[in-house]
């Protein structure tokens, strides 16, 4: 569809408190190196370009396709910037597999088994889970393969309650991501329903459970790993 500037500009303004929203969910895994005007710039982009793109036969509802797409352009912004050097993703794939080995002996695994099999420090392993949101192993760029072949990465199934383009075909995905929060302590089920459902950022979701920024987004990326462990073992 053709749109007039001035049009385009309302469309903007609209939709100018959702970007925030986005840009101001995601930017605690970047803060060191993008500012949030950088993700709502980029949101602001992935809007405009979201509307040359739609066709209403499709029928998809334009809200929900804008929406889509300016999430989908903070997100890309945020893969476009290499924040973690080879040392550090090695370090965060360790750790992954260190859970997996551990968890497949038995019990859950505590910070201090994790830390001690992997001979670092508890402060160490902390900054890792810090920085799992933000790497590519699991949220961005990791995906989920279904039966069938299709493919979605972590962040999307958990994120769509309802998938507006293919609602069936990732069906047997977000099943079976049902089923591995499903497996989760309440406290960490609240956490997910908290920022995935309830859309809070950081800060609040810590007001709420009563810790600090820094320990939620910690447990945050704890909870990713032990989600992409159970969605393994389904």
């Amino acid at each position: 569809m053709n749109y007039t500037e001035q049009e385009k500009e309302a469309i903007i303004q609209q939709f100018l408190p959702k970007i925030k929203h986005y840009a101001l969910r995601y930017h605690y895994c970047v803060q060191n190196f993008l500012e949030v005007q950088d993700l709502i710039s980029a949101g602001i982009k992935g809007l405009l370009e979201a509307l040359n793109r739609y066709n209403p036969s499709l029928n998809v509802p334009l809200f929900s396709f804008l929406d889509y797409r300016i999430k989908g352009a903070i997100l890309d912004e945020i893969r476009s910037c290499d924040v973690f050097s080879k040392e550090f993703r090695k370090k965060i794939e360790d750790v992954k597999k260190a859970y997996t080995e551990l968890k497949n002996k038995g019990d859950e695994p505590t910070d201090e088994d994790i830390a001690s099999y992997l001979n670092i420090k508890s402060e160490e392993l902390q900054n890792v889970y810090q920085s799992i949101r933000a790497s590519d192993i699991i949220s961005l760029d990791e995906n989920i393969e279904g039966e069938n072949g299709d493919k979605l990465n972590l962040l999307n199934v958990i994120s769509e309650q309802t998938n507006v383009f293919d609602e069936i075909t990732f069906k047997e995905l977000k099943d079976r991501l049902a089923r591995a929060i499903d497996q989760l302590p309440q406290q960490e089920k609240l956490l997910i329903s908290l920022y995935y459902f309830e859309e809070l950022n950081m800060k609040e979701i810590a007001q709420i459970l009563g810790v600090s920024v820094s320990r939620v987004s910690q447990l945050h990326g704890k909870i990713l790993l032990k989600l992409k462990n159970l969605l393994d073992k389904n």
